[in-house]
């Protein structure tokens, strides 16, 4: 007997070095289902953005083929993750005066869920050059009057509203480039998320973001920092360094080709050269007529190390730029596919000096086994944004009806941009 009330729901993660997909069945008061789970090697991405469109439509096949054969569901629609460098975020202030709305009391100025929207629409009336959009607006908190630190002013009584706001702005052409990749997969896009967001639904839980947490996403081509305080984003920043440049180091200082470095790299690699074994040699095959030969595995981790320690140090930069450090009682949730390197976290330790966790995935249901991975924690938390921002992303007629129409609301934007 089909179940009205379950809804399907797949998130696909586009990153510098492959193509994560999860579909999942959610039902309102049961846990998600993970239902199948795909992923697939990029090529032509730098740095998160498409540079090779044809390219990217393939492995974004492969890996939604993957996904569907696993759960006998075809794939139509999607949440996307984006990242990249050219994400960029800032903090603003909206303020509104609230309306009247009791005519039994004149006097009674009772915050509505309009004059909520009403002051966040305030908030991102920023200038943006032509060729950028505003992302996401990610509320802060709220101020009533003079009543400060409030989560959600629904409800509440006062004259004036203001709102403090984290917005994510990000280059138009990026996301074109992406529309017309799932354009040729004939995927819809139900929705643009900010990839390190999309993780952090996954891998933090909310008592982590209320008392301060750093997420620390290190993907293939760039590394993203978000920093929560209070329940809200406070600063974002992205680093244009991430694996894939560790994976470079390793191909020059063993003098190796790139996918040699990155089996080297996934198979024996480790984060702090202190912890690495001397007496364990490692073969490198010779390439081009090359004589094989052998480096200890210290001597691998001699290559790693001091790029890791670059992107922490960068890290570290940006948390100062929050202005919240010492305020994050979970300290720092490492994450992305370069956390599965071996002894991160003592690295991680010795340069933050804060508490230090790999965050994988939370989810528990179906075959959520297949996305215990670091490499999932976007694809997984496009499901959960979706789901806990269900009023966005309502179904009609069995098809995400508001976000079916997203792809074409948003390529008319762009058209009428350019």
């Amino acid at each position: 007997m089909k179940d009205e009330n379950k809804k399907i729901i797949t998130g696909i993660d586009v990153g510098t070095t492959k193509v994560c997909v999860v579909t999942a069945a959610c039902t309102e008061g049961k846990p998600i289902e993970i239902l199948g789970v795909g992923k697939s090697p990029t090529k032509r991405l730098k740095k998160g953005v498409v540079i090779n469109i044809n390219d990217t439509v393939e492995s974004i096949k492969k890996a939604v083929q993957q996904a569907e054969t696993q759960s006998g569901i075809p794939i139509e629609s999607a949440l996307i993750g984006i990242s990249g460098e050219h994400i960029r975020g800032i903090n603003n202030t909206g303020v509104i005066t609230v309306s009247k709305n009791s005519s039994r009391n004149p006097f009674d100025h009772e915050i509505t869920e309009s004059d909520r929207n009403r002051v966040l629409e305030h908030a991102k009336s920023i200038t943006l050059p032509a060729e950028r959009r505003i992302l996401h607006v990610l509320s802060q908190q709220y101020k009533v009057d003079n009543r400060n630190d409030i989560i959600d002013p629904i409800g509440m009584t006062g004259n004036r509203l203001e709102a403090k706001v984290h917005l994510i702005h990000s280059e138009i052409a990026s996301e074109k480039n992406l529309i017309a990749c799932f354009d040729k997969a004939e995927i819809d896009i139900i929705d643009f998320v900010l990839s390190p967001l999309a993780s952090a639904y996954s891998v933090l839980d909310p008592n982590e973001k209320n008392l301060g947490v750093v997420l620390l996403d290190i993907g293939g081509g760039t590394t993203d920092v978000i920093v929560f305080y209070n329940g809200g984003i406070h600063h974002t920043g992205i680093i244009p360094i991430g694996g894939d440049t560790i994976t470079s180091d390793i191909a020059h200082g063993a003098q190796t080709t790139i996918e040699l470095a990155e089996k080297l790299k996934c198979e024996y690699g480790i984060a702090k050269e202190a912890l690495a074994s001397e007496d364990e040699e490692i073969s490198v095959p010779g390439i081009h007529g090359r004589e094989s030969k052998s480096i200890s595995r210290r001597k691998l981790a001699s290559f790693i190390e001091p790029r890791l320690r670059e992107i922490m140090m960068f890290a570290q930069s940006e948390i100062r730029k929050s202005n919240h450090r010492g305020l994050f009682t979970f300290g720092i949730v490492i994450t992305g596919g370069t956390a599965m390197m071996k002894n991160i976290e003592d690295l991680a330790s010795d340069i933050f000096k804060y508490d230090i966790k790999v965050g994988i995935p939370m989810l528990s249901g179906g075959i959520s086994d297949s996305i215990q991975d670091p490499t999932f924690s976007t694809a997984a938390g496009l499901i959960e944004f979706a789901v806990l921002n269900g009023d966005k992303y309502e179904e009609e007629d069995g098809i995400p009806g508001l976000l079916k129409s997203f792809s074409k609301r948003i390529k008319n934007l762009f058209e009428n941009l350019y």
